[in-house]
């Protein structure tokens, strides 16, 4: 039975919920309120630009040299429209005759129209160039998080914890495309402002805490509707989750049938609307917050605008500035606050996918320390013995252990039957077995070396695996079988015998476009299977696999009874020729050829032997064995 674990997270207060328990969501997990949401935007936003531009770096390097250029640029361009615009001024309000006025305007009007064109080019070159990157800085994140998904460890992955946080790290790499726009848009706004600021202190040192002061309100305004987005996007990921949860259920392909034979879209609905009602909520009580904040701000930017061109006017009247230098400043300072409008903007939408961002990133770092190590001693050829001692796995959280105290010997070319009731572990056994889990304590050894110990890579390549829930992949019928050997080209010999073998040949046949059906009828031309012709093609993958150790799980659930003695034949056959075979059922009359029998109780072996030796004890085996037996009396 597989066991799952969700850790509660210190320090949070659970909320039931009639559908999810304490399993998902976690409620007032974040304060509200903008204190310490703003002091964290503000902390975290250069890590997640860095992490941006270490993507950008690694997916497109020149793309990325032609953003960061052209809005150093862009800045520069703006610095020098907001000179020459008080050239301009100064000029027109100077006393020369209107033929000197023209004369000595025109080479000033010719740098701010390059300038105006240098921002116009710029502000191009960088749209094209974060268009180039986004993309690619999205399918790098994505790639990397996978590359370090498909090595973590089988017990990690199956932890719900590492599991949920996946699948928010996977919106986290999509989100860098987006994220990499909104660092653009950042950058060009704050360039922008700095250019401002820059030419308000090259005209007078005094006019620059003027704009510090007209920008202080909105500034303000931004990191408190950031904080209180921030926190309530941390607070309610769970149920965001939740809701896109249900919404796939009621439209998924595998639940369709219970959907409606149960009569459970109704249900789903209810509860979709209920939760959808929560979040809406949440929305509406920021949108009011918001509101607030922004009316606030407004208020005190006019008055700080009002007390910015007042101080102006006292300026020019005093003497101590121009009306150029004044026109001049005030161009800047209107400039400044069209600037901070867009950083608003793209800062709020930054710091949104940049809470995804960050999740990706810790993700990643979780599956890279998780790993399976790329290193250890080769297996060698061929498994002469796959031995347990004292093995002990509990999964995580658990109380008890799945495994207590196991102890058992397999030897090259035995068949050796693992049985016992729903829960003994049974399934858990053979995936230490596979070196899938690694012991809690005890050891099992391949050839006298413990799985620990071993490179699992050359482990895995001598097993064939047929599990109890196998894959049943959305690709063709041929792809399902090669996929049991994908490092290598097809064969297709090999995939006649195998498809032969586990009779996937008569399933084949009968499809219309044979190998090259599409097994997924979600798409168009595709069909799906019965249980029983996809545990065909599930033996024929481990067939094709060609490994020297068969573990399967449960591999003839779905057949007919004539279909399953002999997927049992052939199994006991391959076994004649050295192949190495875990066998696990719940079909006894299966096992009575086994070589060796090994009965499950509670995650210990409470009996061992033969067929024979196991009816004349009178145990529990004898006990199923009978128990079956008689089953199929009745029913016939």
């Amino acid at each position: 039975m597989r066991r799952t674990n969700r850790r509660r997270v210190p320090g949070r207060t659970a909320e039931r919920d009639p559908l999810f328990g304490r399993g998902l969501r976690f409620a007032h997990d974040a304060p509200s309120g903008t204190g310490a949401g703003s002091l964290a935007t503000l902390r975290e936003l250069p890590a997640i630009v860095g992490t941006a531009l270490r993507l950008g770096r690694r997916a497109d390097p020149a793309a990325l040299a032609a953003v960061v250029t052209s809005q150093l640029v862009l800045g520069v361009a703006a610095a020098a429209t907001y000179l020459t615009t008080q050239r301009l001024l100064t000029g027109l309000f100077s006393a020369a005759p209107a033929d000197a006025k023209v004369r000595a305007l025109v080479p000033v009007a010719a740098v701010m129209a390059g300038a105006m064109a240098a921002r116009g080019l710029c502000e191009a070159v960088a749209i094209a160039a974060s268009g180039r990157l986004g993309p690619r800085i999205a399918r790098l994140a994505q790639l990397t998080l996978l590359e370090r998904a498909v090595r973590v460890e089988q017990a990690v992955m199956e932890d719900a914890d590492f599991h949920d946080r996946l699948g928010t790290a996977r919106q986290g790499a999509a989100a860098t495309s987006r994220a990499t726009q909104s660092a653009v848009g950042l950058c060009g706004g704050l360039v922008s402002i700095l250019a401002a600021l820059w030419v308000l202190l090259a005209l007078n040192p005094l006019l620059a805490p003027l704009l510090v002061v007209a920008l202080a309100p909105r500034a303000w305004s931004v990191a408190r509707t950031a904080g209180a987005r921030h926190a309530s996007t941390k607070r309610w990921m769970q149920l965001t989750r939740q809701i896109d949860l249900l919404g796939q259920l009621m439209t998924s392909h595998e639940a369709a049938e219970e959907v409606r034979a149960h009569r459970v879209g109704g249900f789903l609905l209810a509860h979709y609307r209920r939760l959808a009602t929560v979040s809406t909520r949440e929305q509406a009580r920021l949108a009011r917050e918001e509101a607030l904040t922004r009316a606030l701000a407004g208020a005190l930017s006019g008055l700080a605008a009002l007390g910015v061109y007042g101080v102006l006017v006292l300026l020019v009247v005093d003497g101590r500035t121009t009306f150029a230098v004044a026109g001049t400043a005030a161009f800047a300072i209107r400039s400044g606050l069209a600037s901070l409008t867009s950083f608003v903007m793209q800062f709020q939408q930054l710091y949104q996918d940049g809470l995804l961002i960050v999740e990706w990133r810790e993700v990643c770092a979780r599956a890279e320390e998780a790993a399976v190590p790329a290193r250890g001693t080769p297996l060698a050829s061929p498994v002469e013995t796959i031995s347990t001692r004292g093995l002990r796995f509990s999964y995580p959280g658990a109380r008890t252990p799945a495994l207590d105290g196991v102890d058992l010997d397999i030897r090259r070319g035995e068949v050796v039957a693992l049985i016992g009731a729903n829960g003994s572990g049974k399934s858990t056994l053979a995936k230490l077995l596979a070196g899938l889990y690694l012991p809690s304590s005890g050891s099992v050894r391949w050839n006298g070396v413990a799985t620990g110990d071993l490179d699992r890579a050359t482990l895995w390549d001598r097993i064939a695996l047929v599990s109890q829930d196998f894959v049943q992949w959305p690709f063709t019928a041929r792809m399902n079988v090669v996929a049991g050997r994908a490092d290598r080209d097809a064969d297709e010999p090999r995939l006649a015998h195998a498809a032969r073998s586990s009779g996937a040949d008569a399933v084949v046949d009968r499809l219309d476009d044979g190998w090259d059906t599409l097994l997924a009828r979600e798409f168009f031309g595709g069909t799906d299977l019965s249980g029983g012709q996809w545990q065909r093609l599930g033996l024929a993958r481990a067939w094709y696999r060609g490994a020297p150790v068969l573990i399967v799980d449960e591999p003839t659930s779905a057949l007919d009874p004539a279909a399953e003695i002999d997927a049992f034949r052939r199994i006991t056959e391959s076994a004649a020729r050295g192949t190495t075979v875990i066998l696990i059922t719940h079909r006894l009359a299966s096992v009575a050829r086994a070589d060796r029998i090994h009965v499950l109780e509670a995650g210990r072996i409470v009996e061992e032997g033969t067929h024979a030796t196991l009816m004349a004890a009178g145990g529990r085996y004898a006990a199923m064995y009978r128990l079956q037996a008689e089953q199929f009396l009745v029913d016939r």
